[in-house]
């Protein structure tokens, strides 16, 4: 099964970012604003940077990927608009927490179907939840943190007995008839509904969640009761699919199912139109959706639920990889909105000086939820397996300087590893590290390397993701402060995509690649980062405190037994005051081990014409500005 390593964000590919461009302001700043009228309002025309590698839910691992699943399929839950801590039902009309929060039980609408008709119930959802775990997927960790194979549990020592289960679990996947069990094969009923697993049929329209199996119960026997259950089944991993279409193209394997790469069939407000790889993707409402049927239909009873509500109009997203068109055709009418993962201070300073434009800053909650980032020292290798040479680095870097400069201000930056604006963050008000040059060159003076580690002439390889005018400036500094205290870097921009093999092994050789001569490494030092793929805390540290995390285990080599424990106790934990004290121990032992130096987390923006109207200003209740969730509820006039 997926090694837990792999646990990397879902949402990270919007931080291939549309960059500031210093370049493009003065030449927008004179061009002519041709009125506020859109000149498509169905669709609505969206533009943005990156691209829609698949269509299937289960599969999706990028905020693209994620947003164009969210427009067709539906999960139990979702975010109650703007919040980030409630929820509204999605195909769950209610449900109900146990009191040692173990067990959820889910009641589902009892009229949903997809939207060619086919039906939609609890064995579909039972159905749906482990094709998840029973493929290689990238969504597969959504759900193995907290949920494994029937009668299994994640780290089961048994190999050969896992295996087995899969192999049941991938049979009855291909062969249980979800419509109506009882004509299906005859030990099909006692499966759906046995106890001893994740996921449990109670009844057509009831299903049962038992968490406890996943990978964060390192002690079967005292299973972790997993705070944020809600936030990660809103996940597009959680989404229901239908069983007929999938039997009829290929069925449940192991591997990515190709026809659900390209197509779509789901319960939500909308289908896909068109689909064209690498250029534009469109969807029309569904003029067969459930929650718009009935009198009253489930939408009209919950008129608050924007997440049950129909369709307004079509809409189209064009990929747009040049910033300089996006600011054209915003500013022309041509795009209704457009998705920066981070605008840079020239690009805004453009945008603002549109009337027709909303250029609005979002809270670092959101923020956040594109990106945090931070230089990790790899503490398998010298210098950086010494405190002193990384406390003297964390005071050598001018952070809130580079801020001001290359992000025009629009940075914050924080005191890790639970990201601000989140449950746990920095609850003993630890202030970020102070630029203080003469501080950090004493401390190099009493480390190992008194008069430095290397020499310009031989430098370090200092990874980051790039190219883009602002990090490229950024690295430009950092470099500067480093060889202040006799440290050289040289920084090496990698693509997203290749970023995201330095954080992985080699098979041939059992190395991580950040450490092999590959791309320009290896990479003992660099900018990490990790972005949200639900609110919450536990998101960050099991990522960047569990050594297990991509940020830790080929990155930063933090492997501290006791945080390790920690992460995952934190994680179940509900007690306010313990829940605090935990995050609070995580926090201050990393910040006076100096395990990273926490950067920034830059400004999110929604962008878009102030005729565009249905939206909430920010991404986790509206497709704006990252279409990371419906469009449904937004319309222009």
């Amino acid at each position: 099964m997926e090694p837990k390593w792999l646990r990397v964000s879902a949402i990270v590919v919007a931080l291939l970012t549309l960059g500031s461009a210093y370049s493009v302001y003065t030449y927008y700043q004179s061009s002519a604003v041709t009125g506020c009228n859109l000149q498509s309002t169905n669709p609505l025309i969206f533009d943005q940077a990156e691209q829609v590698h698949t269509l299937d839910p289960q599969w999706a691992y990028s905020t693209p990927d994620w947003g164009a699943a969210q427009q067709v399929y539906q999960a139990l839950i979702m975010y109650n608009q703007s919040s980030t801590t409630t929820f509204d039902g999605q195909l769950a009309e209610n449900w109900t927490e146990s009191t040692n929060g173990l067990h959820w039980n889910f009641t589902l609408w009892p009229d949903v179907h997809f939207s060619n008709g086919d039906p939609f119930n609890a064995y579909v959802m039972w159905y749906s939840l482990y094709r998840v775990l029973a493929m290689y997927g990238a969504d597969q960790y959504l759900l193995d943190e907290n949920f494994w194979l029937p009668n299994d549990w994640y780290n089961n020592p048994n190999a050969t007995y896992t295996n087995q289960v899969e192999q049941s679990l991938l049979w009855e996947l291909n062969n249980f008839n979800f419509t109506n069990p009882k004509n299906g094969p005859a030990n099909e009923t006692a499966a759906l509904y046995a106890s001893n697993q994740s996921f449990q049929v109670l009844g057509p329209y009831e299903i049962e969640l038992n968490v406890g199996d996943g990978y964060i119960d390192t002690n079967y026997t005292q299973p972790i009761a997993y705070t944020y259950l809600l936030a990660e089944m809103s996940s597009v991993g959680a989404d229901a699919v239908d069983p007929i279409v999938i039997d009829a193209h290929g069925g449940v394997t192991e591997a990515v199912n190709s026809w659900m790469e390209d197509n779509m069939v789901g319960t939500g407000p909308y289908v896909l139109d068109l689909w064209s790889p690498g250029n534009s993707i469109s969807f029309k409402p569904n003029t067969n959706y459930w929650a718009a049927e009935g009198n009253p239909s489930p939408a009209s009873t919950e008129p608050w639920n924007n997440n049950l509500q129909a369709a307004k109009e079509s809409f189209e997203i064009s990929f747009q990889e040049d910033p300089s068109i996006n600011i054209q055709n915003l500013r022309s009418g041509a795009a209704a909105g457009a998705s920066f993962a981070f605008l840079g201070p020239g690009t805004i300073t453009a945008l603002q000086g549109n009337s027709c434009l909303a250029v609005d800053p979002l809270s670092l909650a959101y923020s956040v939820a594109n990106g945090g980032w931070w230089i990790y020292m790899n503490q398998s290798y010298a210098p950086f397996n010494n405190l002193t040479v990384r406390d003297a680095i964390a005071h050598a870097i001018n952070v809130s300087y580079i801020d001001s400069v290359a992000f025009g201000g629009w940075a914050s930056q924080w005191v890790g590893p639970v990201p601000p604006g989140y449950p746990g963050y920095n609850p003993n008000n630890l202030t970020p590290y102070a630029f203080d040059p003469t501080l950090a060159k004493q401390l190099m003076a009493e480390s190992p390397w008194p008069h430095g580690f290397n020499t310009a002439a031989n430098p370090l390889p200092f990874v980051y993701v790039g190219p883009s005018p602002d990090w490229d400036t950024a690295m430009t500094f950092v470099a500067q402060n480093l060889s202040s205290i006799g440290i050289y870097i040289t920084p090496i921009a990698l693509n997203l995509p290749t970023y995201y093999t330095e954080q992985g092994f080699d098979l041939t050789t059992g190395l991580c690649i950040a450490q092999e001569h590959l791309n320009g490494g290896p990479f003992e030092i660099g900018m990490e980062f990790y972005s949200s793929d639900w609110i919450a805390p536990d998101d960050w540290t099991l990522n960047n405190v569990w050594n297990y995390g991509s940020a830790n285990q080929c990155m930063g080599g933090y492997n501290n037994p006791a945080m390790n424990a920690l992460a995952i106790q934190a994680a179940g934990e509900h007690n306010e005051t313990k829940f605090l004290q935990d995050y609070a121990t995580m926090t201050e032992t990393m910040y006076y081990n100096y395990t990273d130096v926490w950067f920034n987390v830059p400004t999110l923006f929604a962008v878009y014409n102030k005729n565009v109207h249905g939206l909430f200003p920010n991404p986790i209740g509206s497709c704006l500005p990252a279409w990371n969730l419906e469009c449904n509820t937004e319309y222009a006039t």
